[in-house]
């Protein structure tokens, strides 16, 4: 049987408490399945996630669903630095055989981007039979706070790779590439079905979901924010984080609040599965208040705005350019000064969108990404074949 190999970091449902990884990450990973699925194409998984126990893990190998193949590699966990270099390196030394002799010329390799391995893919790539798309969801050169000085190396590796999966309409000029040798795909398209009502208590709920941390500022600058908004909005912060995170935001939400004399704020802790679409869908604006940072903020996404936008949220977001004047992006509000005070007044100036009115933007997203795997597929086989 021919494959699509996907190179991730994917985990299983029923081996989350086995293996860590992020969550946002692995839900995009299981939405390029399902797209894989969809598009006739046969997946098969081969995960770099990490086991949770220490010391050495084997490779572990299972079927999802009875039909989709999935390897686990081998690794390793603990002693620090030394551990995680060790652990790199056993994967890597799997995931060379697993390519170069395993992989056969009528398969294509799927790789999501990391820059060691994206580096280490390109390293070998003259060895390998089959031809590799590569997606990329983050030039990790251009961070929240600076670029790094091993970025150019790293859009290097990038463009070694056949064709790509890029995560904003900025990203394939950035890269120079090819019109037809790439698609772009925003996040994890998959529109549930509505379980719970838009609150109707006479206020506007604005909600931010995702990472609690000190870099990228996103939740923090969202409670900063919740000041400047009057009477009538309430400001929800729901996702997970470090617990020294947690506890310092929860104390600013408490300071904040008193001296408003009023709820303005509330962090309403981690939500998942159907319980986290029925929060989303009570509410009405999605707020993304990370750094946007210009070339972060161009070779990246905020993946939460396509869960906003299948949850019928309105979407605030920070301006950049690789996101602004393109169809996805009709009917977002953009803030053009990470400031608390400007946000607020980029959330006062949302419309509440109807139910629905994002959903033709996401088919269409879903299905260019779905066409682009059966076309790739076919351009290859035919080759292939001839």
């Amino acid at each position: 049987m021919k494959h699509f190999y996907y190179i991730c970091w994917y985990i299983a449902d029923e081996d989350k408490d086995t293996f860590r990884g992020n969550v946002t990450g692995v839900l995009k990973m299981k939405y390029v399945v399902e797209q894989m699925q969809a598009s006739g194409v046969s997946p098969a998984i081969v995960s770099l996630a990490q086991q949770r126990k220490k010391g050495f893990s084997c490779s572990i190998k299972k079927a999802l669903h009875g039909e989709v193949p999935l390897i686990y590699l081998a690794g390793f966990n603990g002693m620090g630095a030394f551990g995680r270099v060790l652990n790199n390196m056993i994967k890597l030394v799997e995931l060379f055989f697993l390519l170069v002799f395993r992989v056969r010329s009528t398969d294509k390799i799927v790789l999501y981007h990391n820059y060691p391995q994206t580096r280490f893919v390109a390293f070998i790539k003259p060895l390998l039979r089959a031809e590799v798309i590569i997606e990329v969801e983050e030039l990790y050169g251009y961070s929240p706070t600076e670029d790094k000085p091993w970025v150019e190396k790293e859009i290097k590796a990038v463009k070694r790779m056949d064709a790509f999966i890029c995560v904003n309409e900025g990203m394939p000029r950035q890269l120079g590439l090819q019109e037809g040798k790439y698609v772009v795909n925003y996040g994890a398209g998959v529109i549930p079905v509505r379980t719970a009502p838009r609150k109707t208590d006479g206020k506007i709920h604005v909600v931010y979901a995702g990472t609690i941390e000190g870099e990228k500022k996103g939740a923090a600058t969202a409670v900063e924010a919740a000041k400047y908004l009057p009477d009538n909005y309430m400001m929800h912060i729901i996702g997970f984080g470090g617990e020294e995170h947690i506890r310092r935001l929860c104390q600013r939400i408490d300071e904040i609040n008193k001296s408003l004399n009023r709820p303005a704020v509330i962090y309403d802790g981690c939500l998942g599965g159907k319980e986290l679409d029925a929060y989303l869908f009570s509410c009405h604006i999605g707020l993304s208040s990370n750094v946007m940072r210009t070339n972060f903020a161009n070779n990246s996404f905020p993946s939460k705005v396509i869960t906003y936008m299948c949850h019928d949220l309105s979407v605030v977001l920070g301006y950049a350019e690789a996101f602004y004047d393109v169809p996805m992006s009709e009917g977002w509000t953009f803030y053009n000064d990470f400031t608390p005070k400007m946000i607020a007044e980029a959330i006062m100036f949302a419309r509440v969108v109807p139910e629905g009115y994002y959903h033709g933007r996401i088919e269409k997203m879903n299905q260019e990404l779905r066409q682009f795997f059966s076309e790739t597929y076919k351009r290859y086989h035919k080759r292939h074949c001839s």
